[in-house]
C-alpha cells in the first residue's frame, strides 16, 4: 500500500508519469478499487501534459464512454495527437476511427497510411488491419495479393488470427493470385 500511496502523491504533485500511472492503476483496480471515474480524471491530468501514453489512455476512456461521457471527436484528437509521437496503440486506433468514420469524416487513405507507420514500428494488429483494408477494398480495389503480404506481415510479428484470414484467401483467390503471392514470398 506504500507504493499505492507514494504514486497517487507523485500523481497529486503533478508528475504526468505517476498521474497516468495511477490512472491505470484505477482503471483496472490493480492495487485499488477501480474507479473510472477517477482514472479519467488523472489520465487528463496526465494527457494536459502531452504525455503520449496518457492521451491514448484518455482518448479510450473517451472513445468508449468509460468514467463519463463518450466523446469520438475528442477521443480521435487526442489519438492524433499520440500517434504523432509514436504512440502506437493510438496509431492503430486513430486509423481504425478514420476507417469507419468515427469521430470525424471517413479517411480511407489517412487510415492506411498511419497503419503502414504502425507496421513500421513493428505493430501487428497494423499489418492486420492492412489485410483487411486490401481484402474488402477499402484501400481501392479487392486485393488479394496484398492482402496477403499484409497478412503474412501480420503473422510474422505474431498476430494469431492472420493464419486464419490467410486460409480464407487462398480459398477465394484466382490462380494467378496465387502464383502472384508465390512470387512475392519468393523475394
Amino acid at each position: 500500500m506504500k507504493a499505492v500511496e507514494a504514486m497517487r502523491n507523485a500523481a497529486n504533485d503533478g508528475h504526468a508519469a505517476a498521474a497516468n500511472n495511477f490512472g491505470t492503476m484505477l482503471h483496472h483496480g490493480r492495487g485499488v478499487h477501480q474507479d473510472l471515474t477517477g482514472a479519467r480524471a488523472y489520465y487528463h491530468q496526465a494527457a494536459e501534459t502531452g504525455l503520449p501514453a496518457a492521451r491514448f489512455n484518455l482518448g479510450f476512456m473517451l472513445v468508449r464512454g468509460l468514467g463519463g461521457e463518450k466523446h469520438e471527436a475528442r477521443a480521435r484528437t487526442l489519438f492524433l495527437l499520440a500517434a504523432e509521437d509514436g504512440e502506437i496503440d493510438a496509431i492503430t486506433h486513430l486509423g481504425a476511427m478514420m476507417m469507419t468514420g468515427a469521430g470525424g469524416p471517413q479517411d480511407f487513405e489517412s487510415a492506411l497510411s498511419w497503419w503502414a507507420r504502425g507496421v513500421d514500428l513493428g505493430d501487428s494488429r497494423c499489418a492486420f488491419n492492412l489485410g483487411i483494408a486490401h481484402a474488402g477494398g477499402h484501400a481501392g480495389d479487392v486485393n488479394f495479393v496484398a492482402a496477403s503480404y499484409w497478412f503474412r506481415q501480420a503473422q510474422r510479428f505474431g498476430n494469431e488470427a492472420a493464419a486464419a484470414e490467410l486460409d480464407r484467401l487462398e480459398i477465394v483467390m484466382s490462380e494467378e493470385e496465387q502464383a502472384a503471392v508465390i512470387a512475392c514470398n519468393s523475394r
